[in-house]
């Protein structure tokens, strides 16, 4: 049952790996995911190796520690897509610590064929010593897991002081999704492989769930992570979003600006509203605008959640609500449907105008279009 996995595994891993490889532009992120794919095919050959042509494959530890790599993988493919002009820092071998260490180890301690000296706990591994190794595994995965979650979380929170929309290149739903699939399944994987050592013997492979999810990470990134461009792309953008709001204290405190000075940028960003409509476009965003009037980003920010009490994706979003409730009384669009008119006020999505709508009117599109007398 697990053989067909693995071939399809390989497969899979090694074409995605090579899409992401080749793809152009290539930006950092890129080069961890293509990496992360190509150490799974390393993993899943091994594997095969083992399962099919080998009783005992010697070198048993290191196909066994490639695991400890994934989480850090993760992590480091999150942070770089999330944050600005990303960098590589040698401290982030930090984060291959553990892995490094106990493939060093594997091979000064190797137990082969024709070998006496080995380490003991690992030579011949038993129950506890099997145990342990899996235990070490999920922690590492689980660790790294839980810290992707919250950067995503955040991250998701942050873009609202960026973007005037949503979709998945910004919010990384996909991604979300994905991760806490590859989790579910070393998760049953940890599971099935407690209860084959310690309680019964069960007539499948405990592998098999960590292999599916990693199969189906690689399709899943083969066509989401091909797609996937830096989310931004301009200077003086978010930082790491788990330091974001200490940031943004610092640097409320430190711009200087006081109570006129901000009322002087909300009045510039609503004339320049006015002038230009450039909340039509449908994906503006506040690095658009801080282009416009030649101010930083992070001051126009501060105006906006000190004087309005409004991130970017309130603000802009408001405005065309107002400017959907003026249109859809002009005569000159009683033939348009709402959903063609918020199209028109620069919604992306019918569910982000009905949400919004909701928020501002309290009555759906529907009832507010009721009330005018006018069909949907």
């Amino acid at each position: 049952m697990l053989e067909p996995v693995l071939y399809i595994g390989i497969a899979q891993s090694l074409f995605a790996g090579i899409i992401i490889a080749t793809r152009r532009p290539q930006i950092l992120a890129d080069r961890y995911l293509a990496a992360w794919l190509f150490i799974i095919a390393i993993e899943m050959i091994l594997a095969m190796v083992k399962l099919t042509w080998l009783e005992h494959l010697p070198y048993e530890i290191p196909f066994l520690v490639i695991p400890l790599v994934y989480g850090p993988l993760l992590f480091l493919y999150v942070r770089t897509l999330i944050t600005e002009e990303p960098k590589w820092n040698w401290t982030d071998l930090a984060h291959f610590a553990p892995f490094i260490l106990f493939l060093g180890l594997a091979f000064l301690f190797r137990s082969g064929p024709d070998e006496t000296s080995s380490l003991p706990v690992w030579a011949h591994p038993g129950r506890f010593a099997k145990l342990i190794y899996e235990l070490l595994v999920f922690a590492s995965f689980t660790t790294y897991s839980i810290i992707v979650y919250v950067l995503l979380t955040r991250h998701r929170k942050a873009i609202r002081e960026e973007f005037s929309f949503s979709s998945g290149k910004i919010t990384l739903t996909w991604l979300l999704f994905v991760s806490i699939t590859v989790y579910a399944s070393y998760l049953l994987t940890f599971l099935s492989a407690g209860i084959q050592m310690l309680v019964i013997h069960l007539p499948f492979d405990p592998k098999i769930f960590s292999f599916t999810g990693l199969t189906l990470f690689s399709f899943a990134f083969s066509f989401y992570g091909h797609r996937q461009a830096q989310i931004f792309s301009s200077a003086g953008g978010p930082k790491n979003p788990m330091e974001e709001e200490s940031v943004n204290s610092i640097k409320y405190a430190k711009s200087g600006l006081r109570g006129e000075d901000l009322r002087k940028l909300v009045h510039a960003m609503d004339d320049l509203m006015d002038r230009k409509k450039l909340f039509l476009n449908p994906e503006l965003s506040l690095a658009e605008v801080s282009e416009e009037l030649l101010i930083p980003k992070h001051h126009l920010t501060q105006a906006m959640n000190t004087e309005l009490g409004k991130n970017f994706y309130a603000y802009i979003n408001d405005l065309r609500v107002k400017k959907f409730i003026e249109m859809v009384v002009d005569p000159k669009y009683k033939d348009y449907t709402f959903l063609a008119i918020a199209f028109e006020c620069g919604f992306n999505s019918k569910s982000t105008f009905n949400s919004v709508f909701k928020r501002i009117t309290s009555f759906t599109p529907s009832e507010y279009l009721h009330s005018l007398g006018r069909p949907a």
